[in-house]
């Protein structure tokens, strides 16, 4: 029989290698023999002690790996309906002679047709069973190397390599930096991960792409010799810039150090608003004088520290003036610094259309803005201009036109449907 195909066997085969065992374990695990399991699912039955015994192997074993029994025992009286009687079972009596004819066993169609479609459920519904324990099953994870926990590890670096599903994301967490990476067509990974004086415990996740599962996790504890076990001390905030009393020609430059991670909230207060560096005339050299409001820095960023070293950078857009900034880490006292913040060189102004359309007309040294004069702004527009030395801005409705000159913000450039133009000059001695 060892010549033929037995669909028991491959069946049996099939389930044992997808479960990921050997018959060694098996064996150790159902308390069937080695060689009885061999035979099942190689087909050679000469080798089972028996139709009984054999049928009682069958259920166990397919309980074992998850299939349905009595499919296997179907499965076993099919290849075994034509066979001599097995080892160990008792031979039927000898018959008595019949003289009379006896009828002769004739195969029909019907009965081909039959074993047929029998052998064709029999083969999906295994296949069914394969797909559902292969995609049912929890992505195997094997970390090669380091092999188990290490001590007094003498770098701040360690490789470590595994093997796991093909394409598999693996996760690593606990670490300084956590990297994911991605496993190769054969499961293999490798990645250096860099480790903290002390104890590092490294937990490590694969997720199989094609099923969405995850891995039972793997940990690895990594000593890093000649390190103290106890805790580092809570590193307090320093602002290193702005320093105190400190002038800024536009955004403010910020950075410092403060306990890794942490988020540093910065708050920022007018003292004094800059004098404008401008001067607004109209077309007949008349001054205009529009109050101006005062500044306001709005809601500044965050600054988030390094989880690594705790280092923050960043830049705060505040308007022209003097101010109030006040640094808080959450831990320890808040840190204030004064900074004076200068108005730009040159004018640059904003137009914001608020509550309506207005006609505009720009010039920027001289030269018209062709892009927007001669047309109507539509409510909630915003026109950015600059110049050199001199701008002109002539709006058809100054009720809705608001306005910004060097981070000054002068509110509106009149009442409604009211025709106003300005004539606005950097001043030298600003």
């Amino acid at each position: 029989m060892t010549g033929e195909i037995h669909k028991l066997g491959e069946v049996l085969r099939a389930a044992r290698e997808t479960k990921g065992v050997d018959l060694v374990r098996v064996e150790r695990e159902t308390k069937i023999r080695e060689r009885y399991l061999a035979a099942l699912e190689s087909g050679d039955y000469r080798e089972l002690p028996g139709a009984v015994y054999t049928r009682g192997f069958l259920r166990n074993y397919g309980k074992y790996l998850g299939l349905d029994p009595e499919y296997l025992l179907d499965l076993y009286r099919i290849e075994t309906a034509s066979s001599r009687p097995e080892r160990g079972a008792m031979a039927a009596p000898p018959r008595p002679l019949n003289t009379g004819r006896q009828r002769a066993f004739v195969v029909t169609p019907g009965a081909v047709v039959a074993a047929i479609l029998v052998l064709l459920v029999g083969g999906f519904v295994a296949w069914i069973g394969f797909e559902l324990v292969n995609f049912a099953r929890t992505p195997e994870l094997r970390i090669t190397e380091p092999a188990g926990n290490v001590s007094g590890h003498t770098e701040r670096t360690i490789t470590v390599r595994g093997v796991t599903v093909p394409n598999a994301r693996v996760q690593f967490d606990g670490l300084p930096a956590n990297p994911t990476v991605t496993a190769g067509a054969d499961g293999r990974f490798e990645v250096t991960v860099d480790l903290l004086a002390g104890s590092n415990v490294m937990s490590v996740v694969a997720n199989d792409p094609v099923t969405g599962r995850d891995s039972e996790p793997v940990v690895r504890t990594i000593v890093v010799a000649g390190a103290t076990v106890s805790p580092s001390p809570v590193v307090g905030l320093v602002v290193d810039a702005p320093t105190a009393d400190a002038a800024a020609p536009g955004p403010v430059a910020v950075s410092g150090t403060a306990p890794a991670g942490a988020t540093v909230s910065v708050i920022a207060t007018l003292v004094e608003a800059a004098t404008p560096n401008f001067t607004i005339t109209t077309p007949s050299g008349a001054p205009v004088g529009p109050d101006a409001e005062a500044p306001e820095a709005g809601e500044l960023p965050a600054l988030q520290a390094d989880p690594g070293n705790g280092a923050f950078t960043g830049s705060l857009d505040l308007p022209p003036g003097t101010w109030n900034l006040v640094f808080d880490a959450g831990i320890g006292e808040p840190i204030a610094r004064r900074v004076t913040v200068s108005p730009p060189e040159g004018l640059a102004a904003t137009l914001r259309i608020d509550g309506g359309t207005s006609y505009l007309l720009i010039e920027e040294d001289g030269r018209l803005r062709e892009d927007v004069s001669g047309f109507n702004a539509a409510d909630g527009d915003v026109v950015e201009i600059a110049a050199n030395d001199a701008l002109r801005v002539r709006v058809g409705n100054a009720g809705v036109v608001r306005i910004t000159i060097n981070g000054v913000s002068l509110g509106l450039m009149g009442v409604p449907a009211q025709v106003v133009e300005w004539r606005i000059s950097r001043s030298t001695g600003g």
